[in-house]
């Protein structure tokens, strides 16, 4: 069995795509039952700049196919499309994969400190689809630890930043400040809540606009701002300087033609509207408005940028922790797979070496002291050797675990009917193993 991981970033594919393999919260428990329907153990991490799907899968390889087959599929691709914008990994390059995510290493704004929370949520929403086993919950668990170790012993911690403080300062940047700046915030959830405190801290005077009148309400009340029903999203439009909208909405909220009003009901000044959702909540169209400034994802990643410049000298230390932390990991996990094979393999052909011994030695009566030792050397010796390159290969390989599965199959140290054997590596990785000869793959 192998930790796989399939997905995409704002480093591997534009927002355009990202959007279309984003999974609202409401649809995770359907997805996740679909996951579960191929793989052992699996979760979704889906954010406004990754979506990734983990498992728990037989083989590197084929559950590789698996999860890019169950990614193409909801985002309506080809898997062809979706591996042009897409990565993939396993064994210990998944888990340090997923412990760089955890810890902001690999967020387009390096440090994010909102990730944590977003990998809680994929967690627990897999907990509850009964999708999450004892290996990818362990997993978690050891991200998430890793994620703390790297905020409280590292400089990256000490100055959180995220995705919505670089639009807000993207916003400072294009107006020369926000004291006074009238800003309409779309949406009344986490992300939201997180915008105002930003705006609030930078002075804006802030209206949130959402569809649940009682969530939104309720926000406001949290943030002592203003509340405006959805049904005055137009007009709140045409009285803000800055529109940042962060719906979970299917589809487009804030169309061309709502934009052009709000202008016309301003002229000459300018409007800067920040799209923190995917998907998309603006019209891209909307970006060719005279006097509109609209920044997405993808437009904010070039904001991010710099900020990453900046952070680059703190990665060492939370590189270094990352590594040791998957070293752990891995240590943990070679323990569960491939040690017990290894321990009942070589007691296995101890006793066997022992017994066939012993019925050697009682028809040799004759031998003395030093022949005896000799001939027991030998047996140790010759077995010792047999054995070296099976367990180093166990201990080393990649596909340790699924090898040592059927070692304990082929030497009887599991019941037949108990084996349960893995799913077997194509050729092509076998014959680079050096497992089959080239020739008996032509």
């Amino acid at each position: 069995m192998q930790i796989v991981v399939v997905g995409l970033n704002h480093d591997t594919s534009p927002v355009a795509v990202r959007e279309r393999l984003a999974f609202a919260e409401s649809a995770l428990p359907a997805a996740l039952e679909r996951l579960r329907s191929k793989v052992q153990e699996g979760f979704l991490l889906s954010t406004c700049n990754r979506t990734e799907v983990y498992a728990f899968a037989g083989h590197a390889g084929s559950g590789a196919q698996h999860l890019s087959h169950f990614l193409a599929s909801a985002g309506g691709l080809t898997v062809a499309e979706l591996e042009t914008f897409s990565y993939s990994h396993a064994h210990d390059v998944a888990v340090r994969h997923l412990f760089r995510v955890a810890a902001g290493l690999d967020s387009m704004v390096l440090g994010d400190d909102q990730i944590v929370a977003q990998l809680k949520c994929a967690l627990d929403a897999a907990r509850r689809a009964s999708a999450l086993g004892p290996v990818l919950g362990r997993l978690g668990d050891a991200a998430l630890a890793t994620a703390k170790r790297v905020r409280t012993a590292t400089a990256i911690g000490r100055a959180p930043v995220s995705v919505v403080s670089i639009a807000v300062q993207a916003a400072e940047s294009r107006l020369g400040g926000l004291r006074g700046v009238r800003v309409a915030v779309v949406g009344a959830g986490r992300v939201a809540a997180t915008a105002i405190q930003h705006l609030e801290g930078a002075g804006a005077a802030v209206t949130v606009v959402g569809r649940d009148p009682v969530r939104t309400e309720l926000v406001a009340a949290a943030c002592r701002v203003t509340a405006a029903p959805w049904s005055e999203l137009g007009q709140t439009l045409g009285e803000s300087d800055v529109v940042l909208s962060c719906t979970s909405a299917p589809t487009v909220v804030i169309d061309r033609s709502m934009l052009e009003s709000a202008c016309r009901s301003r002229p000459s000044r300018p409007l800067v509207c920040l799209d923190l959702a995917v998907p998309r909540d603006i019209d891209p169209d909307a970006a060719s408005l005279p006097g509109v400034t609209l920044l997405d994802l993808d437009a904010l990643n070039l904001v991010a940028a710099v900020n990453r410049g900046h952070r680059a000298l703190e990665l060492g230390d939370a590189e270094r922790i990352v590594s040791e932390r998957t070293e752990r990991f891995m240590d943990w996990w070679q323990g569960r797979e491939v040690v017990p094979a290894i321990t009942q393999l070589r007691a296995r052909a101890d006793a066997i070496r022992d017994a066939e011994l012993e019925r050697a030695l009682a028809r040799l009566p004759e031998l003395s002291e030093h022949d005896e030792l000799v001939v027991r050397t030998l047996a140790v010796r010759i077995v010792n050797k047999l054995l070296h390159h099976p367990i180093t290969t166990l201990k080393d390989d990649p596909e340790g675990a699924n090898m040592a599965r059927i070692v304990q199959y082929l030497f009887g140290l599991i019941p037949a009917s108990s084996a349960c054997l893995p799913e077997m590596p194509k050729p092509d990785h076998m014959r680079a193993a050096g497992v089959v000869p080239a020739e008996e793959t032509q």
